[in-house]
């Protein structure tokens, strides 16, 4: 593709001066990086927001590329990098994992409610909002479809009770089976009316808030800033000592490990699924539902993964949102890194103020008490959260007895990887030996 042609693909719809000044700045920098570095980066975030503003499902690839991955220019790149990024360009739909674009284009659409403001995120003021709820909706089908299955074995077990004397050792077991079944359709049921309860209460609260007369001034607010956002998530995920150039070039990308592509990060996401399960649920009234934060993936050159919100606004049955760079200079840790902080920060949001003396956080900060651990909680939480999934998960011992024990507790690996570890060290054999007793007990 010819230079001109795909500047006119990458500028389509933005104003003509914004261009000009993009490719005068540009080309000095071309001609003297140094210079001209600070100017280029603050005429990218520049066009960034314009394109971002105008961005939607029908643009050109070339305005999603940079908004997706800092891809200014193809010429910036060597082959084999062309090569190495080859894996973001294309991109399955996902409602968990999105790249800037997808997940630009879904907050315009209304899919997505917008993100709040670093500033505000603490805010409980803020006004009463609606919030994603067709996680619950999905949760809420898949009860619905897990008891048909059972009403329909209950119905089968039924027809097998049956005799012309007395009932034989096997219509007993039968009749075993059918308890079984009937406590498992009640705990069902329950489950289907606290999910229809709080679906119906947001479906209302939804309705009541379109109907309120929105402002001009509201409506560029919910369609406009999370550009804005964008720009405050790629900053923290870059860090104050990282690579603060914003384009994505050769030079640069000798110094990222990993991409974490969506295709790469999905993969992470389906083992991760087994290393902390507990961190993708949520309890909603007694009720557990699967309900994973969304991820989005920003472009830098990224050493930090982290939590922008646990929670949806103020609304603790709202999806939270958590932040992974997609070019990262340390491996897999800022994906592991983002889902330690999501579960703290939701920890501390759930306990309503007793963070300190109940649960995961209440009893990882006593530990940090009687150890005279100085500092900020949250660090000392994620660095071992780290070592957690990354070794502990393959047997190797990098945390202190009291953390792995309070971990295998609160953060209990899938039982799959739990009886694995039991076979590897004496360490994890006991843990899980304790976790048999405990189950035979609450038989």
């Amino acid at each position: 593709m010819e230079e001109k042609e795909y500047f006119d693909k990458l500028f389509s719809g933005i104003q003509d001066d914004i261009k000009e000044e993009f490719l005068t700045i540009k080309r000095l920098h071309e001609e003297n990086f140094s210079e001209y570095k600070e100017q280029f980066t603050e005429v990218f975030w520049k066009v960034y927001e314009a394109i971002a503003q105008k961005l939607e499902e029908t643009s050109h690839i070339e305005q999603k590329l940079f908004i997706r991955l800092g891809l200014v220019d193809p010429r910036y790149l060597t082959r084999e990098d062309l090569e190495r990024i080859k894996e973001c360009i294309s991109s399955a739909s996902d409602d968990t994992f999105y790249y800037v674009d997808e997940w630009l284009i879904s907050a315009k659409s209304g899919k997505i409610p917008p993100s709040t403001f670093e500033e505000v995120i603490q805010d409980q003021q803020q006004e009463k909002r609606t919030f994603d709820y067709t996680w619950i909706e999905k949760e809420y089908e898949r009860k619905l479809f897990e008891r048909s299955i059972e009403e329909e074995k209950l119905r089968d077990l039924v027809k097998g009770v049956q005799g012309k004397g007395p009932y034989t050792k096997g219509v007993y077991t039968i009749f075993d089976e059918i308890i079984k079944s009937i406590g498992k359709l009640k705990k069902l049921d329950n489950d289907i009316k606290t999910l229809k309860e709080t679906l119906d209460k947001a479906k209302e609260q939804t309705s009541s808030i379109q109907q309120i007369p929105q402002t001009s001034k509201d409506t560029t607010t919910s369609l406009f800033t999370e550009p804005q956002v964008i720009r405050q998530m790629v900053k923290k995920a870059i860090g104050k000592l990282g690579i603060q150039y914003p384009a994505l070039m050769t030079n640069y990308l000798r110094e990222v490990n990993l991409i974490l592509s969506k295709k790469h990060s999905l993969k992470l996401f389906e083992e991760f699924k087994l290393l902390d399960p507990t961190t993708l649920k949520r309890t909603i009234k007694g009720t557990e539902v699967y309900m994973p934060p969304y991820v989005i993936l920003v472009p830098g050159y990224g050493e930090n993964g982290f939590c922008w919100e646990p929670i949806e606004g103020v609304n603790i049955y709202g999806r939270g949102r958590i932040v992974v760079p997609i070019f990262s200079r340390k491996g897999t840790d800022p994906f592991f890194q983002a889902f330690g902080e999501y579960r703290w920060k939701l920890e501390k949001e759930l306990s309503f103020g007793r963070w300190m003396e109940e649960g995961l956080t209440g009893e990882y900060y006593q530990y940090l008490q009687e150890n005279k651990l100085k500092g900020q909680p949250a660090e000392y939480f994620i660095k071992d959260y780290i070592m957690w999934i990354s070794k502990e998960s393959n047997g190797i011992q990098k945390l202190d007895k009291p953390v792995r024990e309070i971990f295998w507790r609160y953060l209990p690996f899938d039982e799959s990887v739990k009886e694995k570890l039991s076979k590897v060290s004496y360490v994890y054999q006991q843990l899980w030996e304790r976790d048999l007793r405990k189950r035979q007990k609450d038989k």
